[in-house]
This record gives structure tokens, C-alpha cells and sequence, in this order.
């Protein structure tokens, strides 16, 4: 099974953002294992005690370990549809990739040092969207691929 992890940089602790991402997290760890995925987590790097983005960088690697694919979410990213997204995930998971790793800066951005490593940059439009509201939103497209592979109704919603 492909794992999926979500490293953002930043802390949420308890909000109205953090209850929809884990809602949504939830939600997808009731069907991965249908789909052939892993339990989806989200790792925080805490922006206070890592404050330069060049310390961000060095923990985010430090955690993403070897053979690992690497997915940077970013306003100047390839603008990508929910079907597009998923046939991306069916794809990674389909050619062996064993883990997924999706990347969120926090307030200042990502250090250019990660976008080296990564094999993809994604935007959700042209939009810049606050680092905590675009948690939601990526748990939210992980799920509606999850239910758009199942067949769910809620993906029409």
C-alpha cells in the first residue's frame, strides 16, 4: 500500500481549520485500504521552533527519508483538476511508489532548496490561499480522489 503523508510547516493546534482536516483525514482512513493507500497523516514542522525556511527545509527532508516521491503545493505550480489529481495518485500508486509525500509551506513560503528535490509543484489556482486553509483543501482533494476511485456520490457534491 502507498502511504501518503501530508508535511506542513507551521502549527494549527485546536481550530475550526484543524477539525476540517482531520474530519477529512477521517474520512479517508475509512476507505484507503479499498483503494490500495495507506492511512493518510499530516506531520507538522513547527514554524517557532524551526523559524528560517532553510531550517524548514533541513527537518522536511530529515523526515521524508529515501524513495519517496515529493509533491510541492504552490501558487506557481501546474493547475491541476480533481480528476487529473487523482489519476495522479492511481498512477503513483499503480507504478509502485511506495511513499507520497505532499508538501505545504507555511507563511513565508518553502526554502527554493525543496523545489530541487521535488517531482511535482501543484497549485489550487492562482489564488494565494493562507497556509492553514490550503490543509484543508488538500485533505479535501486526497478524499474526493479517494471517492472519486470508489465511485462515491459524494465526489459529485
Amino acid at each position: 500500500n502507498m502511504k501518503i503523508s501530508i508535511i506542513a510547516v507551521g502549527r494549527i493546534s485546536n481550530s475550526f481549520e484543524s477539525d476540517l482536516v482531520n474530519r477529512y483525514i477521517n474520512r479517508f482512513n475509512k476507505i484507503n485500504k479499498l483503494i490500495g493507500l495507506s492511512q493518510l497523516q499530516i506531520i507538522e514542522v513547527d514554524d517557532k521552533k524551526y523559524k528560517t525556511k532553510q531550517q524548514q527545509a533541513k527537518k522536511i527532508l530529515e523526515i521524508i527519508k529515501t524513495e519517496t516521491k515529493i509533491v510541492i503545493f504552490d501558487q506557481k505550480g501546474k493547475s491541476i483538476s480533481s480528476e487529473n489529481f487523482t489519476k495522479y495518485l492511481i498512477n503513483q500508486r499503480d507504478s509502485g511508489v511506495k511513499k507520497l509525500v505532499f508538501i505545504i509551506g507555511g507563511a513565508f513560503g518553502l526554502c527554493r532548496s525543496l523545489y530541487k528535490e521535488s517531482n511535482e509543484i501543484f497549485s489550487l489556482g492562482k489564488m494565494i490561499w493562507p497556509h492553514f486553509l490550503v490543509r484543508v483543501m488538500v485533505t479535501e482533494q486526497i478524499y474526493r480522489s479517494a471517492s472519486i476511485i470508489l465511485g462515491n456520490p459524494y465526489h459529485k457534491n
